[in-house]
């Protein structure tokens, strides 16, 4: 598609001439393919960078107030609002290439970050977690004690991001400038370019404010790199699987706070009450765009919906009506592209239920007549089982939602969403419940994907559990 390589990285105060040797990373094949380039990280290269970066805190962000940062963050959404802003333009023309999801994917996952990280939300994100986001600026009298307390954020924050949902990396720079934390990102090599081009537009906003970050890849286990980074961070956060994690973990200094987000599943429950007549066709509307969004490729998309039998519609007409809106869901927003791999091994599950599904009445499939864009399995066997992904579910009856806990019990180190179809007093009881097993978040169906700036991604605070405080004891002359 373009014959000029991109920029992978965002390096403020760099030249590409002094920087010195680059690596080419492609995507796409022969019209579609993009070009990108990224410094090849020497240990010399990177301590100038993290240098720089220590500096621009120490002489720039550190002096802003919390609302100022705030206020430059809110004017960054707003270039972003802009169809016509150059690099939305940008991200929306490349980053389909890039991920391989549809273009119409791509651009809704840029307005829900738009919507999400907004001068007003930012606040009350803050004010939830802080109660006083001022705590970040000065002393402020304890509100339930006596004394007066401060906030410090890591003076560098060191984050290995992963590359399955574009946009992830906005959340981890928000947070950091937040605290007023310089951060050094790591992008995924799957997908550099998004955090690259956020870091740009914060530069034409407050080019001194962006001075304090930088993105840039480089080899995941390269020890002399690593040692580097991980060394000179108050704090280290990481994306990915859990032997990734396990890696990153082995090499981040004991001193240093280690934050990990490892792999998660994710499940949906619908209750009798919401398969009557009136309300199933929008149950399974809801359940199609959880089961759809970003491909499933997230730790918040379902894998399983377990379904209520006893309503006017059963778990097994259910699969077939969730199959139509699935049909519908892809006519608008089509799933992205995907490996033979995978397509081989969305093919070979059809087969496999295809041939249960003449002898076993607790079998049916429901899949799309062109290629595999989405595949719904009813199943009478209530065992959980991961998804293969890229919009395939399953549908699996049980009896009450009660038997739910002790179905997920197997799984429940890896628990985080659970969509729900349930009236109040129930949905209640089965939060509490998936509360105890390790579950973070519980939501109404069709919200699996959509979570709150305030959500305790993975039980912790997002900003709370990276600041170390302050104390002034009452008794002290501060006058």
């Amino acid at each position: 598609m373009t014959e000029t390589s991109i920029p992978a990285f965002f390096l403020p105060g760099f030249d590409e001439a002094d920087i010195g040797e680059f690596v080419t990373l492609e995507f796409g094949t022969g019209k579609d393919r993009v070009t990108m380039h990224s410094p090849v990280l020497t240990p010399s290269l990177l301590s100038e960078v993290i240098s720089r970066l220590n500096q621009a805190r120490e002489g720039y962000l550190s002096h802003l107030s919390v609302y100022d940062v705030i206020k430059a963050i809110d004017k960054v959404m707003d270039l972003w609002s802009d169809g016509n802003y150059p690099l939305r333009q940008q991200a929306e023309a490349l980053l389909p290439l890039i991920t391989g999801y549809s273009g119409p994917m791509v651009t809704q996952t840029l307005d829900g970050i738009i919507s999400m990280f907004n001068g007003e939300n930012l606040r009350l994100l803050l004010k939830d977690e802080l109660g006083d986001p001022r705590f970040l600026d000065q002393f402020r009298p304890r509100p339930n004690s006596d004394g007066m307390c401060k906030a410090y954020g890591p003076r560098l924050t060191t984050t290995v991001f992963a590359g399955n949902v574009p946009g992830l990396p906005v959340a981890n720079i928000v947070y950091a400038l937040l605290m007023k934390s310089a951060i050094l990102g790591k992008s995924a090599s799957e997908e550099p370019l998004f955090a690259a081009l956020f870091a740009q537009s914060l530069a034409e906003v407050d080019p001194e404010l962006a001075r304090s970050v930088a993105m840039v890849c480089w080899k995941g286990g390269d020890e002399e790199i690593e040692k580097i980074a991980f060394g000179y961070s108050d704090a280290v956060i990481v994306y990915g699987a859990e032997h990734s994690v396990n890696e990153v973990r082995k090499r981040v200094p004991v001193r240093t706070r280690f934050i990990a987000y490892g792999h998660k599943l994710s499940f949906g429950v619908i209750g009798r009450e919401y398969l009557a007549a009136d309300r199933v066709r929008q149950t399974a509307v809801q359940a199609a765009i959880d089961a759809s969004v970003f491909d499933q490729q997230g730790c918040l998309s379902p894998h399983v919906f377990y379904t209520e039998e006893g309503g006017q519609t059963t778990p097994k007409e259910f699969a077939r009506l969730l199959a139509s809106e699935m049909e519908a869901f892809n006519q608008k927003i089509p799933r992205g592209r995907i490996s033979p791999d995978e397509s081989a091994h969305i093919n070979q599950l059809r087969g496999s239920y295809e041939f249960r599904e003449f002898e076993d009445q607790g079998v049916a499939l429901h899949a799309s007549s062109r290629g595999t864009d989405w595949t719904v399995i009813y199943e009478s066997d209530p065992a959980f089982v991961p998804s293969c992904l890229n919009r395939t579910i399953r549908i699996k009856p049980v009896k009450d939602v009660s038997e739910v806990v002790g179905l997920i019990e197997p799984i429940k180190g890896y628990l985080q969403t659970v969509g729900a179809a349930l009236p109040q007093e129930r949905f209640l009881s089965l939060a509490n419940k998936m509360g105890q097993l390790g579950a973070d978040r519980i939501c109404p169906l069709g919200k699996m994907t959509a979570p709150s700036l305030t959500w305790h991604h993975d039980g912790r605070f997002n900003i709370l559990d990276l600041l170390r405080w302050t104390d002034i004891e009452e008794g002290l002359n501060i006058s």
